[in-house]
């Protein structure tokens, strides 16, 4: 038996250690900074004793506000992984292998931008976030093998006694049919297949449920709900105390006021650990979000979190939430915090088997839903062009911002929900005006919307090199059908295409260049080239970046509520004509 420790001197919440760079002797370009949260992925297991956390806290600290002091606009940057992830380790010299698992990703993020924007971003800090996932297939203290025992040992008894029972009307029948005449009578035969079918029945039940507690989706909920998003928490609270304490000795007035940008990656399920610790770092007493408590009534959601924080950009990317936080109403218990941000994207695939297999299956079991479309994830959520669409039912897909008019200027006389799909033959306005009402602004107006079912890309610099789909088939379909879901979910599971994290892969070049660019440096500095100050200009730029999308198969809805103070571009009603509208098509 495990003995508890004598003393908690050395237990913390929090493990942080430096993300290493592949340069001997050589500065980070950055602070990077990877975060563990020391909860283990068992209860019973014991809390490892880590390092003190809190100089590495004033060292983020100390490096904001100098940034503050020198009349900067500092920002921290927190990307959070998704379920069934490991560990992992970081990559030592840039001969060795790349970083693994979740260390290898946040070492690749700060590389990334090192590399791209730093000279174009404000003074970043980035911090990469681990919540207590638990892998399938088992790592670190829990392999495969202790994962199967554990499972078997914590089966309810009621659960091992049916199991036994049904193994021994097995056995039975068997011994039996073999031993003697009975199975010729009519009475054996009615008895024995009731039986039969009914220790079938207890087994696949059983069974299931043991499957569910390997593949650990709920007990990962768990995790990311009970330990993920507290300790996250208590991370920013740490650090709004410090800075704050800091912040404060400032002699000018002015800077005493400064704020640190706070933006956020939340990959799968980390988009649920996100959001809902915005959630709870939201002020509900700020008297500027006070407002009425009728449904559907758009009271003001200030930004600022703490008191040196304000929220910037949020980047979802295969988020495992609902579908139906971007539209539904009473029920939208996200829509307070997702409102808070600046800027908001979402990155998609309809081929992410992960979501539309596990994810939706666990979902149906625990999300309170009575169809089938209502447990439904948001990053299968699709955009179609639906103008077109029902004019010419069997047009090919258009790509690239299909909310933009030949002027490239953005339209808003389309209605944003009848773009955005989790069903083929049902938009989410549809749904909208089911559950939330016509005329009632749903959150999915605060979103830009990337759906990269048919993206193409190549790991070549090379612009002529072959593209293949990164998430997907990339079969530019207007629906994906039963066998097109049969032959992903194949490739999914013999691991030849990544429908779910294949967003960060080394071919993903331009799906990263978007993700790391709009989490660090948002949405008008890297759509619009520098020194661009007019609208013509602005303009041009919008097609061009709708042209390379549209190049990579990738369709693009710019939010609605977010156009004009993000992009600083005039609006203009969209044309509803295929004359009119600037879509282009992969020939």
């Amino acid at each position: 038996m495990t003995q508890p420790p004598e003393h908690s001197a050395d237990l913390y919440l929090l493990d942080i250690e430096p993300i290493p760079t592949t340069e001997a002797n050589q500065p980070p370009p950055f602070p990077a900074f990877f975060v563990g949260s020391t909860a283990p992925n068992n209860v019973e297991d014991q809390v490892q004793p880590v390092p003190d956390p809190t100089p590495h806290i004033q060292e983020i600290a100390h490096y904001l506000i100098n940034q503050i002091k020198n009349r900067e606009n500092p920002e921290l940057l927190i990307a959070i992984h998704g379920y069934n992830t490991a560990l992992g380790g970081f990559a030592t010299t840039k001969e060795s292998k790349p970083g693994v698992g979740v260390k290898g990703w946040y070492q690749e993020i700060r590389d990334h931008i090192a590399e791209h924007y730093l000279d174009q971003s404000n003074p970043l800090v980035l911090i990469g976030y681990r919540w207590p996932s638990e892998q399938i297939k088992g790592g670190g203290n829990d392999s495969l093998g202790s994962k199967l025992g554990y499972a078997q040992a914590s089966l309810p008894v009621a659960l091992k006694v049916l199991s036994a029972l049904a193994i021994a009307i097995f056995v039975g029948l068997s011994i039996v049919s073999l031993t003697t005449n009975l199975p010729s009578t009519m009475g054996f035969e009615i008895v024995g297949a009731s039986l039969l079918v009914l220790a079938t029945f207890v087994f696949t039940l059983v069974f299931s449920l043991f499957l569910f507690r390997i593949v650990g989706y709920f007990r990962d909920s768990y995790r990311a709900n009970h330990f993920g998003v507290p300790d996250l928490v208590e991370l920013i609270r740490q650090l709004d105390k410090a800075i704050f304490e800091l912040r404060d000795q400032l002699d000018d007035k002015e800077l005493q006021q400064a704020r640190v940008k706070l933006s956020f990656i939340g990959h799968s399920m980390g988009a649920f650990v996100v959001t809902n610790t915005v959630r709870i770092l939201s002020d509900v007493f700020d008297e500027r979000s006070v407002g009425s408590i009728e449904m559907g009534a758009k009271n003001a959601v200030p930004s600022d979190i703490g008191h040196v924080f304000s929220l910037g950009r949020l980047v979802l990317v295969a988020p495992d939430i609902p579908a139906e936080t971007v539209i539904s109403g009473r029920a939208n218990f996200l829509s307070s915090s997702l409102r808070r941000f600046e800027e908001a994207y979402m990155f998609s695939n309809e081929g992410d088997m992960a979501l539309k297999l596990a994810s939706t299956a666990a979902n149906y079991f625990s999300f309170s839903s009575r169809t089938r479309e209502g447990g439904y994830r948001l990053g299968n959520v699709v955009v179609r062009s639906s103008v077109l669409s029902q004019q010419q039912p069997k047009a090919q897909e258009l790509y690239g911002i299909l909310n933009l008019d030949k002027n490239g200027q953005l339209g808003r006389d389309v209605e944003f929900l009848d773009y955005l799909y989790s069903l083929p033959s049902q938009s989410l306005r549809n749904r909208q005006e089911k559950i939330l009402g016509k005329y009632q602004s749903p959150i999915a107006n605060f979103f830009t919307v990337f759906d990269c079912t048919d993206y193409i890309d190549s790991d070549s610099p090379d612009s002529s090199a072959q593209k293949v789909g990164i998430v997907s088939h990339a079969l530019r379909k207007q629906s994906l059908n039963f066998w097109n879901y049969i032959s992903l979910s194949y490739d999914f599971f013999t691991g030849r295409i990544d429908t779910h994290g294949g967003y960060f892969q080394p071919a993903a070049s331009f799906s990263k260049h978007l993700i790391y660019g709009l989490a660090c440096l948002g949405c008008q500095p890297l759509l619009l080239n520098n020194g661009e100050n007019t609208e013509e200009e602005r303009a041009i730029s919008l097609k061009n970046f709708s042209q390379k999308c549209a190049e990579r198969g990738i369709q693009v809805l710019l939010a609605p509520e977010r156009r004009q103070d993000v992009l600083e571009v005039e609006l203009k009603a969209a044309a509803t004509d295929n004359e009119e509208l600037v879509l282009s098509k992969i020939e």
